[in-house]
């Protein structure tokens, strides 16, 4: 029934939206482009999704190799004429609205022959087609255009060593969506290029699985930093978002992910701190696994993860989830001078224009989405993240480096 239903709704929203072009182009040239376009992405999809089943292969494991790209042409070709359908519907109900009125007014019998008006299609055909360039740009280009994002924070508690004190925090890698190897390179030629002192990274190193990892660990084996590189679970590292055929098997990859963090130079924190030290000074990072709200994973052990910190240390926190600093840490009895998180990934789109105006659909789900904040004398950074996870592109949400200088005010 389920299936019937998508089906019927799929067919409706087709035909609907290929009443514009013929009440435009009349079914010339275009018109046939469109329905080839239309034919070849549903073509492409269901014989990628036959060669996994032919092949016995993995759905997770061949995602973005295999499937990405035509999920993404389609959900484009759905975009697009889902925003043509809204404009033909309100065009119909004001032509339902004129043969009612007529006939009502003008004592004529009901006529449903009036005709779209053309400039209305033609109205929906030019709006629903603006966002397709946007999003071709995100798949290809978009989603590899690495910005470094720069903050300078103040703290009147933060010790007189750490004046000036550096650091980069990267976040949701999801190594698994990841094809471009120049491209990533240049990321972490990037990263470096910072000369930090602390690499912090937040969680989501996967998609699922450690063997994702394999292909790119010489590359992020390169990150540097002159105090370390310190990382945290998301939600995505700890497979639960795949069938294993064992329990086992599943313990095994998330052995194998902290392993080759490890080997990568990274220190996984698991609801544990360390003491940074410069001089007689300190400041105390603290990681937790993951937390966040609604049925996300609930690993993090606050109290374990503080053991041995004091209230008067100047204290940076490492999360993955926003919703863990707007829920438990920001009205915590200890304060966390600064927390870092990610997540979110910007969901990937939206509208940013530095320092005036800033948009994303997450804002309804997140509200503390991307970016750098402050509230309760305290201060949580949300980066947007480094690669993708589901659609394969960025619009309007660029991967993110974010480097943080600590001042002492």
């Amino acid at each position: 029934m389920r299936w019937a239903i998508t089906i019927i709704m799929f067919l409706s929203i087709e035909i609907y939206a290929y009443q514009a072009l013929k009440t435009v182009f009349k079914f010339n040239w275009i018109s046939k482009i469109y329905i080839l376009i239309n034919f070849y992405a549903y073509l492409l999809l269901s014989y990628r999704i036959f060669y996994i089943e032919f092949n016995k292969l993995s759905y997770s494991d061949n995602f973005y190799e295999y499937l990405s790209i035509p999920i993404a042409l389609l959900i484009t070709l759905g975009s697009y004429k889902l925003i043509l359908c809204f404009h033909l519907i309100v065009e119909d109900f004001f032509r339902l609205f004129i043969i009612v009125k007529n006939s009502i007014f003008s004592n004529e019998s009901i006529d449903f022959s009036i005709s779209r008006r053309s400039w209305i299609s033609k109205m929906g055909l030019l709006i629903a087609s603006i966002p397709i360039p946007f999003v071709i740009y995100g798949i290809f280009k978009g989603r590899y255009d690495f910005r470094v994002i720069k903050y300078e924070i103040e703290f009147d508690d933060l010790p007189d060593e750490f004046d000036g004190y550096q650091l980069t925090h990267i976040s949701d890698i999801h190594a698994g969506s990841l094809s471009n190897e120049e491209k990533t390179k240049y990321a972490v030629d990037l990263i470096n290029k910072q000369k930090s002192d602390l690499v912090l990274f937040t969680g989501d190193f996967v998609n699922s699985k450690s063997n994702e990892l394999l292909r790119w660990e010489n590359i992020f084996s390169k990150i540097k930093s002159s105090d370390g590189k310190f990382s945290v679970l998301g939600n995505h590292d700890y497979g639960d978002y795949v069938n294993w055929e064992s329990k086992e098997l599943k313990e095994n990859n998330f052995k194998n992910l902290l392993t080759i963090q490890n080997q990568m130079g990274f220190k996984v924190l698991l609801n544990e701190n360390i003491k940074i030290r410069k001089g007689a000074s300190h400041i105390t990072l603290i990681g937790v696994e993951n937390w966040g709200k609604g049925g996300f994973r609930k690993s993090a052990d606050l109290s374990k993860a503080c053991n041995g910190v004091k209230n008067s240390d100047f204290k940076i926190m490492m999360t993955h989830d926003p919703s863990h600093w707007d829920i438990i840490l920001r009205d915590h009895k200890m304060k966390f001078n600064l927390t870092l998180c990610g997540h979110t990934h910007g969901m990937q789109f939206g509208i940013e224009i530095p320092g005036f105006f800033k948009w994303s659909p997450v804002q309804w789900v997140y509200k503390h989405w991307a970016g750098l904040y402050l509230e309760k004398n305290q201060y949580v950074n949300v980066n947007r993240g480094f690669g993708v996870l589901g659609f394969p592109g960025r619009v309007g949400i660029p991967p993110e480096i974010s480097v943080i200088r600590l001042k002492k005010i």
